[in-house]
Parts: C-alpha cells; structure tokens; sequence
C-alpha cells in the first residue's frame, strides 16, 4: 500500500470494518433498533490555547530580555510598546474589513449572543464578524524590587489585561473566535465547533444533512459522515491556527528577530458527542425520562469511574460526582471525576447525546515515547501530551467511554409500555368530537367507583346501570347517582378501554387491561399511598 489513493481506500475500509462493528457491540442501539435511524459520533466544543514557550515560564523570559538587551527597568514600556501594536492591528482590521469594534466593560458579558445577532444581520458568509475586547484576569509578567537584595526582579502574577476576541466565520471550521492575551506572554486561545466543521466537510463531500441546534437529526450517508469525522488532518488543523496567529498577532515577527518564535498549540478543552437519532420525539421522550431516573438512581462511584476508564484506586480515584440539572430542554444527568466527565442529555427533540468532557487530557494514560534522561527513547505507560497531535488518543478515549455508559444505559428494563399506559389513562381523550377526562386512581371519587367495580359477583356476572347503582347506594360513602350519571360514567371507562359491553345486551365486563388497572390503583391508594403518609404524619 505504497500509492497514496490505496491508502485511502485501506483508511476507509477500516472506518466502514469500525463503525459496522461499533454499531453492532453496541447493545444500547440494539435494544432499541425499531426507534433509531442512525447515529454519529465527532467533536463538540474545542478550545485550543497558543502559547510561546520560551517566554511563557519567568527563566526563559528573563533570558529573552537578555538576549534582546533589555533591562528589567524597560521591561514595562518594552511590553506596553507590543501591547499597543496589537490594538492598532485590532482597529486597522476594523477598518479595512469593516466591522464593529467593541470594547465590554464587563467581562462577564455574553459574547456569543452579541455574536448571533450580528450574523442574524450580515449572513453566514466567511469573514470577520466582529472585534471585542475587554479587561480579563490572566496569568502574565510583572517588575517588582526585592526589598532584601534591593534589585528589580521579573514575577509571574494573575493581573488584569485586555483581550482582544476576533469572531469571524472560516470555510472549513465555521464560526470560530481568536482570543489574544495583549501583554506578555501573549498567549492565544481559539474556538471552533466540531460540528460546524463536519457540516462543511459533508458539504463540500455531497452528503445530504439536516441540522438543527448544533447538532445532526439526519445524515444520507452515516458511515462516510463517520469517516469525515474521525478523519483530523492534524497538520493541516496547525497550519489554519498559524495562519491566524500571523494574521492576528503581527508582534510575532518583532519577537522573533533573534529567536525563531512561534506559536506551541495544545489542547485546553474538548468535547466528543455520540448524538443517537430516535425516528420522532414521542419515542424519545418516553425512554429518556426513564434513563434520567435509572442514571441518576443507579449509577454507583464504581460504575462512573468504569465508564470513564479509570481505576478506583490510586491517581486516578478520588472524588465522583452525579448530578441533575434542568435546562431550557429538559433534563441532563453528568457524572464527572476529576477534570473528565461524562453526560447525556437530549436535543432538537428526537436526539439523544451522550458526551464526554475532558478539561486536562494530561489525565489520561497513553502508551507513548518517553525521551528518558540518559538520552534512551522507549515506549511506555504514561500521561497523555496535551498537544493537539493527541486528538487520535482522544477519539479513541471517548468512543470507548460512551460505549460503556451506552452499556450500562442498556441494562435498564424498557417501561415504555407502562408510561404509555399511564398516560392515557390519566389524561384528557376526545372520541368523535365529545371530550372525556382521565382518571386519578388517587382521587376519592374515582377510587371508591374503581372498588366497587372490583365487586366478585361483578367480576363473574357482569355488571348493569341497575345494579351498579344499587352497589354505590349501599356502600359506606353513599353516592347519589341517576342513570344518566352512570352511563356517562360506562361510557368514560369504555373509551378508556377498561370496559366492555355484551352484545345485544344491558350488561358490561371489566377488560383484562381493566382489572389490572382498577387493582393496581386500589393496591397503591390502601398498601402504599396511605401507611406511607400515616408514617409522615407521626414523624411530624
């Protein structure tokens, strides 16, 4: 496999082996084939921060200003001197591109929504959208004299700088912001979102797509989208973020006089998404309430380090938390252990996604060449490199996450049915345009009508108006009911299904579904409902 073209053909092949057998191991998806049209599995949230590394640390600055012939006393209008620049480049690309320029005087300020408006008004076309900046709290560089030697010193201190956000749309990773630290050490941090990015690579690919809130509710082709999307040119992911730090950094050419400077690019924050695509939102909302209760409920310390890939004991123990959250779409469940962790919420309705967060990949564990002291070069066990050439480590990490917890989601016993049931029986139903309101089994009314119909000679002869009315006359809570009372009533419980009438007949018999439902709901009101209350009360 020495031609290229035949590499590629051998690449996709192993994709369409993986996915085929990911698809089949998966015992989640299996479960509920009947629901499902197709999953995908990429990149969410990608937060890449840019740093010079030799003047990143105090040592290494301190040597660059010798180099540089710069006294620690200049230090302060040298980096001032930078700092200007990078503004001035803020303001011309105002211009030249003609953009707003805004300066928050909150940090705390919600950007992406001044962002969305703007795009709302411009379109989605590429290019800058728009330049924020404003004062943010990071780690920088500052003078201070040394009270006991009486020499100015350089410290490493959190302060107060501005930054300067470039939100612009580019062709292949969409909507993205580039975000420069305007003082020493300069530090960059940009954003994209995996899902814009595979959007435009299925686009350009001529894979039919519908999309929706950040995320795919159906794809024409699911194994060659799968493919794009494991698919990282990781070199070619550098050479856009250098092609930005040139463009939006121009001090990098004045630093880099004597030094050969340029930008080292790791990984702060990532997401991998598994968005499960159910055919409508009824299918969905059913099983999802049920995953909500059996994650939170069931799911021990050992279970969520399990899932995650981590041992209970040792570095990689420690603390885990579960915890359940509303949002403005419902309800999310996230289990999380140190800076990793995994959650499964719903969107755009019918799409279930199970994603996993990882905030320092230098967490994970990887077989990788470790350069020992004595010069020797071996492959071991050890923490993974936060570079973003890690991204193929992280791929595999989160896919394997989520096939565990989609594991454990499996074993959950299906109670759809029962929901279902539940549902109807409680809530409103119209037959030929006549409305007719559920039952409450917990209701006084409801529940003494429920006993008597639970009568044996009822149950073994049938039941008439007549003699029903007879019952509810004798019963200790004497209800005045006429016939035309109860034959509305009959007929409610005909609709619902839980009476039936003989032909040619006056006569009427409790369905099975019926029986179950009327002993179920006197079962739960006397055996559970009332001695748990009247355990309540003594409490009090």
């Amino acid at each position: 496999y020495g031609d290229k073209s035949q590499k590629q053909q051998l690449k996709r092949e192993n994709v369409i082996l993986e996915y085929l057998r990911i698809s089949m191991e998966n015992i989640f998806e299996e479960k509920y084939s009947k629901e499902i049209i197709g999953n995908n599995s990429t990149f969410d949230r990608v937060i890449i921060s840019g740093s010079i590394k030799p003047i990143s640390y105090k040592e290494g600055l301190n040597t660059y200003l010798s180099a540089h012939h710069i006294l620690l006393k200049d230090f302060t209008s040298y980096a001032n001197k930078l700092s200007i620049q990078l503004k001035e480049q803020a303001r011309l690309l105002s211009e030249k591109e003609s953009v707003e320029y805004i300066y928050l005087n909150n940090s705390r300020i919600r950007k992406e929504e001044l962002i969305r408006k703007k795009i709302l008004k411009r379109g989605e076309h590429p290019g800058l959208v728009a330049i924020l900046s404003c004062l943010e709290l990071d780690n920088s560089f500052d003078i201070y004299r040394n009270k006991w030697t009486q020499k100015l010193e350089l410290v490493s201190r959190k302060r107060k700088c501005l930054h300067i956000y470039y939100y612009f749309i580019d062709k292949k990773l969409g909507l993205c912001f580039f975000r420069i630290q305007t003082f020493f050490p300069f530090k960059v941090t940009i954003y994209f979102n995996g899902k814009e990015k595979l959007a435009r690579e299925m686009s350009d690919a001529n894979i039919d797509y519908q999309k929706e809130d950040n995320c795919f509710t159906w794809i024409d082709d699911l194994i060659k989208s799968q493919e794009l999307s494991d698919d990282y040119d990781v070199p070619k992911l550098q050479s856009i973020f250098d092609r930005l730090a040139e463009k939006y950094v121009p001090i990098l050419k004045e630093l880099s006089e004597k030094w050969n400077l340029s930008y080292h690019w790791s990984i702060r924050q990532i997401e991998y998404a598994k968005d499960i695509m159910f055919k409508n939102q009824s299918k969905l909302d059913v099983i999802y309430e049920q995953l909500i209760k059996y994650s939170v409920l069931t799911a021990s310390p050992e279970d969520v380090l399990s899932f995650l890939g981590k041992k209970q004991k040792g570095q990689q123990g420690g603390k885990v938390e579960t915890s359940r959250k509303k949002t403005y779409l419902g309800y999310r469940v996230k289990h999380k252990n140190g800076s990793t962790s995994i959650k499964i919420y719903n969107k755009a309705g019918s799409l279930l996604r199970i994603e996993v967060t990882f905030n320092n990949i230098s967490e994970l564990k990887v077989i990788r060449e470790v350069h020992q002291k004595n010069g020797e070069v071996v492959k071991k066990l050890t923490n993974m490199k936060r570079s973003i050439y890690s991204i193929e480590h992280i791929i595999r990490f989160a896919k394997a996450a989520i096939n565990r917890y989609t594991d454990f989601l499996s074993k959950m016993d299906n109670n759809d049915r029962g929901f279902k049931e539940l549902r109807q029986l409680t809530e409103r139903k119209t037959e030929n345009g006549n409305n007719y309101k559920g039952f409450n089994p917990l209701h006084k009314d409801d529940f003494l009508l429920f006993q008597e119909l639970l009568n044996g000679g009822f149950i073994a002869n049938g039941v008439t108006n007549k003699t029903f009315r007879v019952a509810i006359s004798k019963s200790a809570d004497k209800l005045n009911w006429n016939s035309s009372k109860v034959g509305r009533y009959f007929k409610r419980l005909r609709v619902f299904g839980l009476l039936r009438k003989v032909n040619n007949s006056y006569k009427y018999f409790l369905t099975e579904k019926g029986r179950m439902i009327l002993i179920l709901s006197v079962k739960l009101r006397n055996l559970t409902a009332i001695p748990e209350l009247n355990k309540l009360v003594c409490y009090c």
